[in-house]
């Protein structure tokens, strides 16, 4: 019998494996809206709020018995958050992309509604 793990790298639990991809994906989407910036773009909430999920469990994680924390740790963890989100992304992606899939199937069998307006052009 053949048998799928879930686990990558020693990751064996779902929330682990939910709070990595949540990191790698909050530190994209920072990456991305510091990118694309433009006079009429106003990403100042989303951007803090995507930079502190991503480097707030990273500094929890890099955080000594003592409290004390070294800049070499804290790029360690990012590395290996980075990495593991990775991962952990192309570990779920034939899920993800059967869902997507599904919900694309969903919405193109639906008909389109009456519109009332475009009946009053017609007339």
């Amino acid at each position: 019998m053949f048998g799928f793990d879930f686990s990558i790298a020693g990751i064996g639990s779902l929330g682990a494996m939910m709070l990595i991809a949540m990191v790698f994906i909050c530190y994209c989407f920072a990456i991305h809206l510091i990118v694309t910036w433009n006079p009429y773009h106003r990403p100042a909430i989303p951007l803090v709020f995507s930079l502190i999920l991503s480097i707030g469990p990273m500094l929890a994680m890099s955080m000594e018995k003592d409290g004390n924390t070294s800049l070499a740790e804290i790029l360690e963890i990012a590395f290996l958050f980075t990495s593991l989100g990775v991962g952990v992304i192309v570990l779920w992606m034939p899920i993800i992309l059967a869902f997507v899939t599904f919900q694309m199937l969903i919405v193109s069998r639906k008909s389109p509604t009456e519109d009332p307006l475009i009946e009053m052009l017609e007339n």
